[in-house]
């Protein structure tokens, strides 16, 4: 499996459309989506994926496909770059009937359609994991959020062992360390984007805060006693560099201006916590595009983010919008 940091040849986007997600008819969300494959776009090919009901103008630089999905949650519904081809896993919306939404019929025929576009071959499997819950450094190891993973909602009939082996055919991996849980307000149940990246083969970026009235105090700390524990598949043990969350948002009643309760999906509403985390970014070439969130961290983050890549552009990405909907930067984009 191909690392994030590595070259990419491209880099995949999902236009919006759900009036249940996204507020004000999907109109913020779809100029964020824009605007990011703009800047994407300097860096990389992008194909930004658009339902047929849709008539958006040529962006300069971006190819517009048209595609099937019920949502722009790509990394998790869509391939993952296993060398030369693709492999896709089987998606469930999250938990299937305890899921985020009921029908994800159009999601789980996104893989194929994205081997398609960029003319790459597939291999499937059986095990029910989304992209944004598998970390790799490019050199044999992944890591996961196990109860995401391990999980009547997703796998039922799978031990952990059994996972695991899939993972490692799968994704052409040598060991799989499996981190207890994800971050508090995970909407997906917990995974991994939000809480862990690589920066290099050994340098790993984690979520982290010293306050002890944090709801996430907890989760990073058992997160890094177990990553402090662990060696990579190399024999190596991990450089660990903490990167600081901010506090939950509390959705506003602008927040929920135009969102439409469909029956079957989640409920989104005023006073509801949601976790934003930097450890959300991504790479494109030769640079770094990490959220901003309004917020005092932001400076702090970026300070980091240029410390440990000097050799690319550290591009600060307003992220809040994408938030509201449950995810991040790392969610809506899949790199091949």
């Amino acid at each position: 499996m191909k690392a994030d940091f590595n070259v990419h040849e491209g880099t995949f986007l999902l236009y919006p459309l759900r009036t249940d997600v996204w507020r004000k008819g999907a109109k913020p969300i779809a100029q964020t989506i824009v605007s990011l494959a703009k800047i994407l776009s300097r860096h990389e090919r992008v194909v930004l994926g658009v339902d047929s009901s849709v008539r958006l103008d040529p962006i300069d630089g971006v190819d517009i496909a048209t595609m099937d999905y019920n949502d722009i949650w790509i990394r998790d519904s869509g391939v993952v770059p296993v060398g030369n081809h693709f492999v896709k896993f089987q998606f469930n919306a999250w938990g299937g009937q305890e899921g985020l939404y009921s029908d994800w019929s159009l999601d789980a025929t996104v893989p194929e359609q994205m081997g398609k576009i960029v003319g790459k071959t597939i291999k499937e499997y059986p095990l029910i994991i989304e992209g944004g819950n598998i970390l790799t450094n490019g050199n044999g190891t992944l890591i996961c959020i196990e109860r995401t993973v391990v999980n009547p909602n997703r796998n039922p009939n799978l031990s952990k062992l059994e996972a695991e082996a899939i993972l490692k055919e799968a994704l052409n991996v040598k060991k799989v360390i499996f981190i207890e849980r994800g971050l508090n307000y995970d909407e997906t149940g917990g995974h991994i984007d939000n809480l862990v990246a690589f920066a290099n083969e050994n340098t790993i970026l984690l979520a982290w805060t010293d306050n002890a009235n944090h709801p996430q105090y907890e989760v990073v700390r058992s997160a890094y006693k177990t990553l402090q524990n662990e060696v990579g598949a190399n024999g190596e043990k991990f450089k660990i560099v903490k990167v600081p969350l901010p506090s939950p948002f509390i959705r506003t009643e602008d927040d929920c201006v135009g969102l439409e309760m469909l029956l079957g999906s989640k409920e989104r509403f005023e006073g509801e916590q949601i976790q934003p985390s930097y450890i959300n970014f991504i790479f494109a070439n030769g640079a770094v595009i990490v959220p901003s969130f309004d917020c005092d961290l932001d400076d702090e983050v970026v300070k980091i983010f240029t410390a440990e890549f000097n050799d690319r552009e550290i591009i600060q990405f307003p992220s809040r919008e994408i938030v509201l909907g449950g995810g991040g930067l790392h969610c809506i984009t899949k790199n091949y």
